[in-house]
């Protein structure tokens, strides 16, 4: 009896440990939330706002996005372009969300890579802290999603990375299958199947060192440019770059109508569980 109570006390110390070290990285951290999207295949939904602001189970995509993080960080920058307005006023200077905002508009469009050179050369993104870069078009349906990002990424920082990169286990191919035989006749057709291959959500942690392959990489004369294009390659090439799984079905990118019903879906069913 007495060797597992030493056992469960040695296991809670290492927890309380663990807690303590995610609190102290998270004090410091910044939510950047890149929000200036059009959301084309929406429009009859969004009527006229910009998609962060459509509702999803009685909250907007924004609010879903800003529970996740503002529970303990506190510093937060948007990168605004259509829309931003409407963003602006809904949002304010985040004191109603307790938290504080910074924005970053772009003029023109400067593409993920290209909207983060710029918010670092006006100086909404302090690049002397580290980030987590986000959208909030997804749902991500995983529970205390930001201890347990900031808990892979210290385990990347061990091994010597300096970003972390959220990816799901499998994804839907966006196009029907059809196989045939050497005669050209067709032999199995599939409609949009599952493909195992780990996507990229496009939600990255990353530290202020990062911020410097930003400013070398990104060329704002030939805008629009792609963070996925021009950093992500020379992090993998300097092997930087960690990873965290998380389930397929916890993701839901909301780019579509059919997106858009699985998710109020998903939502009215989680809460339907819980009651």
């Amino acid at each position: 009896m007495l060797f597992f109570k030493r056992k469960r006390e040695e296991m809670f110390k290492k927890d309380e440990k663990k807690m303590r070290e995610i609190d102290d990285y998270v004090r410091n951290l910044q939510i950047v939330i890149i929000a200036g999207g059009y959301g084309e295949r929406l429009k009859h939904r969004t009527k006229g706002k910009p998609k962060p602001l459509l509702e999803i189970g009685g909250k907007t995509l924004l609010e879903w996005c800003l529970e996740h993080f503002s529970h303990k960080v506190k510093d937060f920058v948007l990168l605004v372009g259509h829309g931003a307005r409407e963003i602006k006023n809904f949002l304010g200077d985040g004191s109603k969300f307790g938290i504080r905002v910074k924005y970053s508009e772009e003029k023109t469009k400067l593409g993920k890579g290209g909207a983060l050179k710029w918010a670092l050369e006006n100086g909404a993104i302090d690049d002397k802290k580290p980030a987590l870069i986000t959208y909030p078009d997804d749902l991500i349906l995983v529970d205390n999603f930001l201890e347990k990002i900031v808990e892979r990424h210290l385990k990347g920082l061990e091994k010597g990375c300096k970003a972390t990169v959220v990816r799901v286990t499998k994804t839907r191919y966006p196009y029907g299958v059809v196989k045939t035989d050497d005669e050209g006749i067709v032999v199995d057709f599939e409609e949009k199947p599952f493909i195992n291959l780990p996507a990229n959500v496009g939600i990255y942690l990353i530290e202020p060192e990062v911020f410097d392959i930003i400013k070398e990489n990104v060329d704002l004369s030939k805008i629009p440019v792609e963070f996925e294009e021009t950093v992500v390659p020379e992090l993998v090439k300097r092997r930087w770059l960690f990873s965290m799984t998380i389930p397929w079905e916890s993701w839901i990118p909301v780019n579509d109508e059919k997106s858009y019903k699985r998710a109020v879906k998903t939502l009215e069913d989680r809460d339907a569980s819980t009651k």
